[in-house]
């Protein structure tokens, strides 16, 4: 039996309670969500410091803000099992990808909490176990005009979503890309990259918190067919739809 079926992840929203590293002060603060569905998942990570942007689009945001959302991280894309840790696989990432793998060890603590200790980084972290359900729906899609990848999780009546830029992303930090872009456009293409959690209710599925704040309170509906669409918004603000294909389709139920 692997260790991610000892401790079943899957099918789970959890949130961090913990941060622990070496030398440094514990953080309990970070408002932290990862969804985990049977092989897909997404993580959003916000700073409890995090200021207040209130631009209703990218187009409207200055250095500043930029430099500021910067700060926030979130990832998604596949979870990868090898029998003595589990690894975070990213086909989305706000950061540039770091020099090792992102991996840990899992470990339930208690009925609600799982422990996560690094495998190639030193760092604890815990997890609260916030929602279970058995009702998975997930996807890694590909846009069908730009080839930009998303991942779309839905647990129940939980979701998170996660698109990546349109065009890649430099191995330099990101705030030091954003300082060092050669236009405030420039600049602010580099945040066009969507992490966002949030709740389905009515068939609505509302947005609650993404790296894009304007986005917060948005509804992502999303239109399941031969193409799978999600409702986006432009630079300019401009209500947009991706359409995008399924790169490993995987049986979907209906909510």
């Amino acid at each position: 039996m692997t260790a991610a079926e000892r401790i079943r992840p899957v099918g789970t929203r959890f949130e961090r309670t913990l941060l622990a590293r070496p030398g440094a002060i514990p953080d309990t603060t970070t408002r932290v969500t990862w969804l985990q569905g049977e092989r897909l998942y997404c993580d959003l990570r916000r700073p409890a410091t995090l200021p207040t942007v209130t631009a209703s689009t990218l187009a409207e945001m200055e250095i500043d803000d930029l430099v500021a959302l910067a700060h926030q991280d979130g990832f998604a894309g596949r979870l990868l099992d090898s029998s003595n840790h589990v690894e975070w696989e990213r086909a989305v990432s706000f950061h540039p990808l770091g020099p090792t793998p992102d991996a840990g060890t899992l470990e339930a603590l208690d009925t609600d909490t799982l422990v996560e200790h690094g495998v190639f980084e030193e760092y604890t972290e815990h997890w609260r176990i916030t929602d279970v359900s058995p009702d998975i729906e997930e996807y890694l899609l590909e846009d069908v005009e730009t080839g930009a990848t998303a991942v779309l999780v839905r647990v129940g009546e939980c979701f998170a979503f996660g698109r990546s830029r349109d065009h890649a992303l430099g191995s330099e930090p990101l705030v030091e890309q954003i300082l060092g872009a050669a236009t405030v456009s420039d600049a602010r293409a580099l945040l066009d990259c969507e992490i966002a959690v949030g709740r389905i209710e009515d068939g609505r599925w509302t947005i609650s918190a993404s790296t894009l704040p304007y986005r917060s309170g948005r509804n992502l509906h999303p239109v399941f067919g031969h193409e799978i669409r999600t409702r986006d918004t432009a630079f300019d603000g401009t209500s947009i739809t991706r359409r995008w294909r399924s790169v490993h389709p995987t049986p979907r139920s209906d909510t």
